[in-house]
């Protein structure tokens, strides 16, 4: 893994008008750019971590979860695309973010069953929670709010064979064989102190960005979207040949190795920021938002811009939860 520290703007404007840009660290095909709270941007600590206080409490019927919050001071935001491991159940994902007020279950009736027929093959203590990998999510996204236990299966399917794997709509097909590999993304990206979120980059392309309430929630859910979203787009442009996307240093001319290295870091500076104006204008695109659900307070909102799609959390005009995403074109 490498870092790059470069120097950076203060924060963005539009949609991410509260975020700040950090370090970039890059590993294989995978840039991911650290993204902090603005000192203007309030702490949100009354929002905590789906892995320490979601609770599936059981699946009464394929396609229905029966969601707990355990925290009896806290909302709870499950992430959009976000899935359960049963031990001798099928696995199920949501197809939505959900809001979980303190103590509160919830029953959701439009989740996704991602294995087509026998369950338990993915274990609990292989992981407690994974997110869709970004090559199922704009399918996951255009079939939000729907019955149907079995609709994601047909796509499912379609992602498996893109990794040469044998056919069917079992997710776990996908996740056994790259486990060992998909792992590897957990401990590949340093968390950074106060951290919120990420802007992810496949082969120099931009493809998602995540925003957490706050740094607590995000050092839990950040390393499942590094393994099995983003980490897994990384190894399905590797398989079909991408390759990474960086700054050619000039060497024409040079003296010694202090000028090597000066080369060096400018040209790492410039892909920086490169980088970072690819974020800048996603964010500053003219977003177009309908609301999908609320609580007291809280809206979620659709997201839709040309190739870009997802859903934000917002506190009045201010923004708790996003993610944020596009396909991979390979």
């Amino acid at each position: 893994m490498t870092i790059h520290n470069v120097a950076m703007k203060t924060a963005f404007t539009g949609l991410l008008s509260d975020i700040r840009p950090g370090p970039i660290q890059s590993w294989g095909l995978l840039d991911v750019v650290a993204l902090f709270s603005t000192q203007e941007r309030p702490d949100y600590t009354n929002f905590v971590s789906p892995l320490r206080y979601l609770k599936l409490v059981r699946v009464p019927t394929y396609g229905t979860i029966i969601l707990e919050n355990e925290e009896k001071h806290g909302t709870v935001i499950a992430p959009m695309h976000i899935g359960f491991f049963q031990t001798g159940a099928q696995n199920h994902a949501t197809s939505r973010v959900l809001l979980l007020e303190a103590g509160k279950q919830l029953t959701t009736t439009d989740c996704f069953c991602i294995q087509a027929s026998q369950g338990g093959l993915l274990k609990e203590a292989q992981q407690r929670f994974i997110v869709l990998p970004l090559g199922l999510r704009n399918a996951a996204w255009s079939q939000r709010g729907k019955d149907g236990y079995s609709r994601l299966w047909r796509d499912i399917d379609a992602y498996n064979r893109r990794y040469g794997i044998a056919r069917g709509g079992h997710l776990e097909r996908f996740l056994r064989p790259y486990f060992h590999r998909l792992m590897l993304f957990r401990h590949a990206f340093e968390l950074l102190p106060q951290q919120v979120g990420a802007a992810y980059f496949v082969a120099g392309n931009l493809v998602g960005v995540e925003i957490a309430p706050n740094a607590a929630y995000w050092a839990d859910v950040g390393p499942i979207l590094n393994i099995y979203c983003y980490g897994a787009a990384a190894l399905l442009g590797e398989r079909h040949q991408l390759k990474p996307e960086h700054q050619v240093v000039d060497i024409e001319g040079l003296v010694d190795l202090d000028q090597l290295t000066q080369r060096l870091a400018e040209a790492r500076e410039q892909e920086a920021m490169e980088r970072l104006d690819l974020v800048e204008a996603v964010s500053a695109l003219a977003w177009n938002g309908s609301e999908a659900d609320k609580k007291p307070g809280l809206r979620v909102i659709d997201l839709e811009q040309g190739e870009w799609i997802g859903q934000m959390v917002k506190d009045g005009a201010n923004m708790l939860y996003l993610s944020l995403f596009r396909d991979m074109v390979v």
